[in-house]
């Protein structure tokens, strides 16, 4: 009896101990790295797709950073969907911690930019779309939604800065000039001029632009009106989606050391 009751106490103990030292499953996050260690001045611009975790995952961007100066155009950004913050780039990962968890990224060196470039692009659907542009629903059916970008380095009475100025646009491509030399222009465009954005960025500091998507629910049949409008903002970040996700374009600014 003493003897089965020590094989016993030896069988539970060998499988607590085992069970304790069983590793556990953990699903890694994506980690976020914005800083990429590089030889000139300019910009990185990063797209992180968060997995949000709350009911308003934006609400926490006012705890970073600073908003902008022109109270008119926060409103007129917030209609079409998009939250913009100066912040230091160091608290990045703080940012999207405070929203979720990150499912993918994307940097991109792009220097300066001495000529209007597009940092964010998305293809109008074949089949159209609508977007409501200060609460006005407007048909597309065609071209891209673009937002544009130009930099480069200014010196100051106070140091360096990178100058930055953002743009929103629409615009549709004109077909190929069979005309050697010609330049291939846009046979339709639309510049979203009072959204335009322009900062004097320190070094280390970066600009957030945040859109909240929000699942599209397709529905179909005689009582079938179409897609719904969506705002300017939500088109240009990712038009629809087939889950709830946070789209955050974050510019930061590289200014290398002077002697």
């Amino acid at each position: 009896m003493r003897f089965r009751l020590i094989i016993i106490s030896f069988i539970a103990l060998a499988t607590f101990l085992i069970g304790c030292s069983s590793p556990k499953v953990i699903q890694n996050p994506v980690q976020v790295e914005t800083k990429v260690e590089s030889n000139a001045d300019g910009i990185l611009v990063t797209t992180i797709i968060v997995e949000p975790m709350g009911m308003n995952p934006l609400s926490g961007l006012a705890g970073f950073g600073t908003a902008l100066k022109n109270q008119t155009k926060i409103r007129d950004l917030q209609m079409e969907g998009i939250e913009v913050r100066r912040v230091n780039a160091v608290d990045i990962p703080a940012i999207v911690a405070s929203i979720g968890r990150v499912t993918n990224q994307e940097n991109v060196w792009h220097g300066q930019i001495f000529k209007w470039r597009d940092v964010l692009q998305h293809i109008v659907p074949y089949q159209g779309m609508v977007v409501a542009k200060s609460g006005i629903p407007y048909f597309i059916d065609s071209g891209f939604l673009t937002l544009l970008a130009r930099s480069w380095l200014v010196e100051m009475e106070d140091g360096l800065f990178v100058y930055l100025q953002l743009l929103p646009s629409w615009h549709v491509p004109s077909k190929q000039s069979v005309i050697a030399g010609r330049s291939v222009g846009s046979s339709q465009s639309k510049l979203f001029s009072e959204l335009g954005l322009e900062f004097l960025l320190n070094e280390g500091e970066a600009v957030v632009l945040g859109v909240d998507l929000k699942q599209v629910e397709q529905s179909s049949g005689p009582l079938d009106d179409g897609p719904s409008p969506v705002r300017l903002g939500e088109a240009l970040f990712g038009i629809s989606v087939s889950r709830d996700m946070v789209v955050l374009l974050v510019i930061e600014s590289n200014i290398l050391p002077r002697e």
